[in-house]
Formats: structure tokens, C-alpha cells, sequence
């Protein structure tokens, strides 16, 4: 049985943008985006780069205010979920703090062997006692051999990140294009990284566990981190495709 933990980021252009004939245009009141018969609002990052040209909006001129609850306060543990390697070093922080009950030392807010744009990156780290292998995965040529180096049983992990697009989803089919078009290099996906690692260095809230928004809603709604709940809306599992009904 595979127990390994694997945590997988699919690109965003399937999910968003013109997928399953949507209309492109920003949606209206008066006119929404449908599709199937149901009303759905996404944009792309390039979409909505395109909608805030179009509209004259400069946020330079903008008066400062306050982020919209619960969607607005964030941690640099959110913003590196954007980087291959980053959904595995805020989880990293994230289990320093549940295990030990400590926040994560200066070690994992910098945790450089997950970092990088090696297509497969490995590490080991010891929290609380427990020995842990994670591997870091990104692009989906490089998904199958470390699928069957585990099948096989020549390595073992406790987690695995997996994502779909080349440096993580700052390399996504939705975002801007290089010039207008082609496609980014990986100069300029190191570039998006090294900004949003940047960033993370930047805010008081470096772990996602320390959010006080994302507290409230264990404390009121769901529980507790892996409740049977929390299971049940935040995790998700996969069948072999062929094996669903229709």
C-alpha cells in the first residue's frame, strides 16, 4: 500500500480561462460567465492583467485600505505556493509548529535543498524526533520515474510535491507571456521565484498555521488540523482513469 503523501498542482489553464467553451470577456452583473447552465467567475492572471488595462486602473494612484476578510490576510507560507518547492517547505513549517509546538526555526524559512529548478529535488530533516524524506517534483516528464523508483520500492518518502507546470505555478499556461508571447525561460521562472521567495521574506506571518483567519475557522468550523472534517472538504484522492462511471 502507498502511504507516501503526495501533494499535486494541476496547471491553471485547465481549470480557468476559455476551458469548456467560456466565454473570455470579464463578466458583468447584467452578464455573467456561463457554462452548463451554471454562473462561474475565473480569470487567468493574464486575463485579469488584460481587464485591469482595459478598465485604467492604477493601483499606484489608489488610496490605501484594508484587505477583504477571510480571503485578504495571508502568510508567506501561502505566497511561496506558487514556487515548485513551495507548497512543501510551508507544509515543512506547518509541521514543525503541530509536532513540536514551536514555531519553525530559521532553517525552514529557508529550506534550500526543496529550492531550485532541478526537476526532481530531495531532502531529509529530522522534526520532533522523526525522520522525514520528502522529494520536490515539477513538469510531468519527470512524474513518472520517481513513480515507479517508489512502485519498485527503491525509495521511500513521507511527501512528495508534485506540480504540473515547469518552476511551479509561476510557470502556468495562464500567466503573461514573455513579450506577449512564447514562453517563459527558466531565467524568468527563477525570476517569478526569486520575487515570490522575496516577498515571503517580507511578511510578519511566515507559516500558514499562524494565520489568525485560517485559526478561526479550525477553531469555529472545522476542528482541528486532519479532524474527519477537515478530511473530508480539504483532501482529495484519485482513481486510474477509464474507472469512473460514464
Amino acid at each position: 500500500m502507498l502511504t507516501t503523501a503526495i501533494a499535486v498542482a494541476i496547471p491553471a489553464k485547465i481549470t480557468l480561462g476559455r476551458v469548456g467553451g467560456l466565454d473570455s470577456r470579464p463578466p458583468t452583473e447584467d452578464s455573467p460567465r456561463k457554462t452548463s447552465g451554471k454562473t462561474v467567475f475565473v480569470e487567468c492572471c493574464r486575463e485579469l492583467a488584460q481587464w485591469i488595462f482595459e478598465s485604467r486602473i492604477r493601483f499606484h494612484e489608489l488610496p490605501d485600505g484594508q484587505y477583504d476578510s477571510i480571503m485578504g490576510r495571508g502568510s508567506g507560507g501561502g505566497i511561496i505556493f506558487g514556487n515548485t518547492g513551495g507548497v512543501m517547505e510551508a507544509t515543512l513549517r506547518a509541521v514543525w509548529l503541530y509536532l513540536t509546538g514551536t514555531k519553525a526555526p530559521a532553517s525552514l524559512l529557508e529550506f534550500k535543498p526543496v529550492r531550485g529548478l532541478a526537476g526532481v529535488r530531495e531532502a531529509s530533516l529530522e522534526i520532533d524526533g522523526k525522520l522525514l524524506g520528502v522529494a520536490v517534483v515539477h513538469g510531468t516528464g519527470t512524474v513518472r520515474p520517481i513513480l515507479d523508483e517508489i512502485l519498485k520500492g527503491n525509495v521511500k518518502y513521507d511527501f512528495i510535491e508534485v506540480m504540473a507546470c515547469p518552476g511551479g505555478c509561476i510557470g502556468g499556461g495562464g500567466q503573461p507571456k514573455p513579450n506577449g508571447n512564447g514562453r517563459p525561460d527558466d531565467s524568468l521562472r527563477q525570476k517569478r521565484i526569486d520575487g515570490l521567495y522575496t516577498k515571503d521574506e517580507r511578511q510578519t506571518i511566515r507559516c500558514s498555521a499562524d494565520n489568525p483567519d485560517i485559526k478561526t475557522i479550525y477553531q469555529e468550523f472545522l476542528g482541528k488540523p486532519l479532524s474527519p472534517l477537515s478530511h473530508e472538504l480539504l483532501h482529495t484522492s484519485y482513481r486510474p482513469s477509464g474507472s469512473c462511471d460514464g
